[in-house]
């Protein structure tokens, strides 16, 4: 079987917002690319970020730990991040795991 490709595409909302959103698997194999994205957003002064995870069809221990690990450069940076609109299947995932606690708005 092969692996779906991962798209990532970022809009920038002003003020050192952004919106990233995340389409196809985030998973073992494409999690240094979402990685090097955040990276690039946090080099471009992005501090809030919002991820989009509307069109993520897949959630593994990978990309749990990259939404995670997304989470505390940016809050080391002094911003925020939220994830929004995550798939009923990802939802499910972030709440087996405890991550929705972290990750999803209250």
């Amino acid at each position: 079987m092969m692996h779906a490709p991962l798209k990532l595409s970022d809009t920038p909302q002003g003020s050192g917002r952004c919106t990233l959103t995340v389409d196809g698997e985030l998973d073992v194999s494409t999690a240094a690319q979402f990685r090097t994205k955040v990276s690039a957003l946090l080099g471009t002064g992005c501090r809030h970020l919002e991820i989009d995870l509307a069109a993520t069809t897949f959630l593994d221990s990978s990309g749990l730990g990259a939404l995670v690990w997304a989470s505390h450069r940016i809050h080391a940076a002094g911003g925020e991040l939220v994830v929004v609109n995550p798939d009923p299947r990802v939802t499910k995932t972030m709440e087996i795991t405890g991550v929705d606690r972290v990750l999803l708005p209250r």
